[in-house]
């Protein structure tokens, strides 16, 4: 037997998010008193317990849902739908933190961060860097720079470079390939 789904949103609930996306301070009090500590629990299981990007990612979470609570259609319950931007946001700023981290490393690398060797070694390093980077072609560097590096996931570049997925695979799967040669036949250190 296949059961209809119907709206699942209590009308209260609807009715209170309405009310703080149009600036009812009560609202916006009670639907934080509501849902946060949950909300907090969910960014923290993402995150780590202990990581001090949660307090903004929950606050992100209400800014989001107080914007967009007008185009609430209901189709879920409100919890429902925060939990969905909680997730979302708590993994852009997991992204966000890994993409920091590899820029860090590369930045020590290049001698822009701490010092993490000595001199001689950095700029070697550095230079046997841009010989990888130069011996792949522009998309293949493009990829790898973005995926590899930054730490892009491929639906990400493919949105913003309008390049297939499979492609973008492609690609990565070539400028790798080419990175392995390069290690093995001039001892490149990657």
């Amino acid at each position: 037997m296949v059961a209809r789904l119907t709206s699942v949103q209590p009308e209260g609930e609807y009715a209170l998010l309405q009310r703080a996306g149009a600036g009812d301070e009560q609202a916006v009090r009670e639907l934080l008193r509501t849902h946060a500590p949950r909300l907090h629990r969910h960014a923290s299981r993402i995150l780590g317990s202990h990581d001090p990007d949660v307090e903004d990612v929950v606050q992100q979470v209400f800014l989001a849902a107080l914007d967009g609570a007008e185009r609430f259609d209901g189709r879920s319950s409100v919890a429902t739908w925060l939990f969905g931007i909680t997730t979302r946001r708590a993994l852009d700023a997991a992204r966000a933190r890994f993409r920091r981290q590899r820029w860090a490393k590369v930045g020590e690398v290049v001698g822009m961060g701490g010092a993490s060797g000595q001199p001689d070694t950095t700029f070697q390093a550095a230079d046997e860097a841009q010989v990888v980077l130069t011996a792949l072609t522009p998309d293949q560097r493009m990829v790898f720079v973005m995926h590899d590096v930054e730490g892009y996931t491929f639906a990400e570049i493919s949105s913003l470079t309008d390049v297939g997925i499979s492609t973008l695979h492609s690609r990565l799967k070539a400028a790798r390939k080419r990175i392995a040669s390069l290690v093995a036949e001039e001892g490149i250190r990657v």
